[in-house]
C-alpha cells in the first residue's frame, strides 16, 4: 500500500483520513504529545484538522522526571499549545530505575497507562513507518510470535482505549519535511542519542546500516508488519472457534483444550491472555502454562502469575484474574451500610433488606463489624443444631478452588466469623421468622475476576 506524501497537505489529508477512524464528530482526541519532531508535527495537523472533523483535541504530556530538562520541556510543550490554542496537561509520572521491565519498558508501560487515563474517546501517538520498522527488527530478534512482528496497528483497542496512530505508514522523512514547511521547533531528547537503549541501538546502528545497504528496508519491514498482522487475524479467529467461550470470558473449559493439537491449545491460551491485557509469554512460558494447566489434576491447586495475572486451575475448567493487591493485610469496617466498596479489585458488598433472612438489624448497631480475608483456622456454624465447622472442609466440600478463598471478603463481628460470600450467614447472626434482617451479596470488582463457587 503505497502512499505518497511529498507535501504537507497529503500528510495532513493522510492523517485526517486515519483519525477518522477511531474519532468521530463530538469525540475527544488526545494527542500524546512529548514535545519532539514527530509529536510536534501531530498536534500541529491535528489542530488543523479539527474543526473540518468536529473531534476535540487536547494535549497530554507525560513528565518522566528522568532528565534535568524535563520541566523546561513541559513548559516548551504548553507554550507551543497555547499556539494552537489547543488544551494542556501535564500528568507526572514514577519510572523505576530497577524495574524488571527495564527503564525503557517501564517508562512506556507508565506512559501508556497515563495516557489510557485520559479520559478521551481516543489517543493519538506519533509513531511513524521507521518506528514500525526499528519495532518489527526489534520483535524479530527477540524471536517473538506474528502479535510481535505485527507491530503497531493504524487503529487498536487496549486498556478501554482506541489508540490511533496516523502517521505510522508516513517516513520519517516527511514528518521533518513538513516541520520545516511550517517552521516547527521541536525539543531534542538527549536520551535519544544513547545507543545504551535497544531501539536507540538499532536506530542508530543497526536500521541505518542496513538501510545505507538497503534503501528498501524501512518500507519492507512495515509491509512485513502488515502481513504479520493479517496472518494474527486468522489466528485469533481460530482461538475463538476452538475455545468454544468467547474469549473475553474469565473461565475456560479444560477438557475442549486438551483435545486440540499442542499448537493450537497454545493459540488459545496467547489469545485469552491478550484478551484480558496481558503481555505475551515466551514459547517455552507458554508451553509450560499448557502444560500446567491442562494436565494438572482437577483438583490440583495451580496458580500462576504472568504479568499482573493470574491464571489457575478451578476443577475441569481454567480461570484468569488480575493478581491484584496483597490479600492478607486489608480491613474495611462495616456499620450498617446499605453498600459497602471493599477498596482496590476486591469489589463491593451490597445488603438487601429481608424479613426473616439475612443479618438480623440488631446486632448491626451493637455489633463490631469488619469485613477482612481468611487468615486460617476460622470456623463457622451455618445452622442450628449442626456442628460448627471449619472454612477449610466448607470450602472442600463447595469445590472452592485454593487460590480463589484468599479473595473472598469475610464478614466478621469482632473475632467471630459471621458470613462467607457463597456460603452462608452464621446461625448466631441469623434474623428470626418476621424479624428484619439484611441479607449479604458480595460482587467482585469489574473486569478480570472471579467469583467463588457455592
Amino acid at each position: 500500500m503505497a502512499h505518497r506524501f511529498d507535501s504537507p497537505e497529503a500528510l495532513a489529508e493522510h492523517a485526517a483520513r486515519q483519525v477518522a477512524l477511531a474519532a468521530g464528530a463530538g469525540d475527544r482526541l488526545c494527542v500524546g504529545y512529548s514535545g519532539g519532531l514527530d509529536s510536534t508535527v501531530l498536534l500541529d495537523v491535528l489542530a488543523g484538522q479539527r474543526e473540518r472533523a468536529d473531534f476535540v483535541l487536547e494535549a497530554l504530556h507525560v513528565h518522566h522526571g528522568l532528565s534535568p530538562n524535563a520541566e523546561a520541556w513541559a513548559d516548551a510543550c504548553a507554550a507551543f499549545s497555547r499556539t494552537l490554542d489547543v488544551p494542556f496537561r501535564v500528568v507526572r509520572i514514577h519510572v523505576d530505575r530497577a524495574d524488571p521491565a527495564g527503564l525503557e519498558g517501564a517508562a512506556r508501560r507508565e506512559r501508556r497507562t497515563a495516557l489510557a487515563a485520559s479520559g478521551a474517546r481516543a489517543v493519538a501517538l506519533a509513531h511513524h513507518r521507521d518506528d514500525q520498522a526499528e519495532t518489527v527488527l526489534l520483535q524479530a530478534l527477540r524471536g517473538t510470535g506474528l502479535k510481535g512482528l505485527a507491530g503497531m496497528g493504524p487503529v487498536q483497542e487496549a486498556l478501554g482505549m482506541r489508540w490511533v496512530r496516523p502517521f505510522i505508514e508516513v517516513p520519517r522523512s516527511a514528518i521533518a519535511s513538513y516541520a520545516r514547511s511550517r517552521g516547527l521547533a521541536w525539543i531534542e531528547d538527549e536520551s535519544n542519542a544513547s545507543t545504551a537503549f535497544d531501539r536507540n541501538f538499532l536506530r542508530h546502528d543497526g536500521l541505518a546500516r542496513l538501510t545505507a545497504r538497503f534503501p528498501q528496508a524501512p518500507g519492507a519491514l512495515a509491509r512485513l508488519a502488515r502481513h504479520a498482522a493479517s496472518a494474527e487475524r486468522l489466528l485469533q479467529a481460530l482461538a475463538r472457534q476452538d475455545a468454544g467461550v468467547p474469549l473475553e470470558s474469565t473461565r475456560l473449559p479444560a477438557a475442549p483444550l486438551r483435545a486440540l493439537p499442542d499448537e493450537r491449545a497454545a493459540n488459545v491460551l496467547r489469545h485469552w491472555i491478550a484478551a484480558h491485557g496481558g503481555a505475551m509469554p515466551s514459547t517455552a512460558r507458554l508451553a509450560d502454562m499448557r502444560r500446567q494447566l491442562l494436565e494438572a489434576r482437577s483438583d490440583a491447586d495451580v496458580r500462576l502469575l504472568h504479568e499482573g495475572l493470574l491464571l489457575a486451575r478451578d476443577g475441569d475448567a481454567l480461570a484468569l484474574e488480575a493478581a491484584g493487591e496483597s490479600r492478607s493485610d486489608w480491613e474495611v469496617p462495616w456499620r450498617g451500610e446499605v453498600v459497602v466498596p471493599l477498596g482496590g479489585t476486591r469489589g463491593e458488598v451490597r445488603f438487601a433488606p429481608r424479613d426473616g433472612q439475612g443479618i438480623a438489624t440488631g446486632f448491626v448497631a451493637s455489633g463490631r463489624w469488619r469485613f477482612a480475608p481468611r487468615q486460617g483456622g476460622e470456623r463457622i456454624r451455618l445452622a442450628a443444631g449442626r456442628p460448627t465447622r471449619t472454612l477449610r472442609n466448607l470450602f472442600q466440600e463447595g469445590g472452592v478452588p485454593a487460590w480463589a478463598r484468599e479473595r473472598l471478603p469475610l464478614l466478621f463481628e469482632g473475632e467471630r466469623l459471621a458470613w462467607v460470600p457463597g456460603m452462608g450467614i452464621a446461625a448466631d447472626f441469623l434474623a428470626g421468622p418476621g424479624e428484619p434482617g439484611l441479607e449479604p451479596t458480595w460482587t467482585p470488582a469489574a473486569g478480570p475476576g472471579i467469583p467463588p463457587r457455592p
